[in-house]
Parts: structure tokens; sequence; C-alpha cells
């Protein structure tokens, strides 16, 4: 499971940074270099993220989470959800959870998707930071 949830995991993150905005672009090389601990839950899983003290983090050391991704995994009828919270300008967690489901013991297909459909609402996501 382990290498399947690693591409799992890089592909969420992937669609949660992408955009071209500073902050997201900051917070995508943050991850790049991210120390990662995983720890699931039962009915999802936590990333909690260690990054190096000379990483940039974002202006004015922010803290906020935003989550316009989910998901459809094998084995969970009603779809996966995911938000990464931002502590002090830095990425912090990133939370994945079913809805009251059991999280599936193997990855072995998904499609992630914004919420808002093929484009992503950046103003939404946006305002979080600002």
């Amino acid at each position: 499971m382990e290498n399947r949830f690693e591409q799992f995991e890089k592909d969420i993150m992937e669609k949660l940074l992408t955009g071209n905005e500073e902050a997201l672009n900051i917070l995508h090389e943050q991850y790049k270099s991210a120390i990662k601990k995983k720890e699931f839950s039962g009915s999802g899983f936590f990333t909690n993220f260690e990054i190096p003290k000379n990483a940039l983090v974002l202006p004015k050391k922010r803290s906020f989470q935003f989550g316009d991704v989910v998901g459809e995994i094998n084995d969970v009828e009603n779809g996966v959800g995911f938000v990464l919270f931002v502590k002090e300008g830095k990425i912090d967690m990133l939370e994945g959870y079913t809805y009251e489901e059991k999280w599936p013991d193997k990855i072995i297909n998904y499609k992630l998707s914004y919420i808002s459909g093929d484009k992503r609402d950046l103003d939404k996501i946006r305002k979080k930071w600002q």
C-alpha cells in the first residue's frame, strides 16, 4: 500500500497546489523538500509536514486551510475529501477523509477533481491567504 499511497498523496498535493499564484508556488516548493509523517485514523489519514528551516514561507506568515479537491477511491461509496492546513506560512498537515465510511486498506484506483468541476475556482481559494 505504501508506494501506491505515496503516489496518491503526491497527486493530491499537486492538485491542491496547482495554479499560477505566488502563494501556491511557495507552498509547492515547501512540499518538495518536506519530511512527511503519516497516520491513519480508520476513516482517513493525516500527513504532517516538517519544512526545512531555510524554506521560503508565505508573506505575513499567515495560517489558513483550504480543500477544494475531492476524489473517488475504490471501495469508498461516497467519495473522499482533503484539507491542507497552512500554519505560520508553511504547509503543516494534509487531512484526507471519507464521509463516515472506512478508509480502504489499499488504494487500487482513484480519480481526483475540484469541487468546482474541471476548472478550479482560484478566487475562492485566494481569499484564504489574502
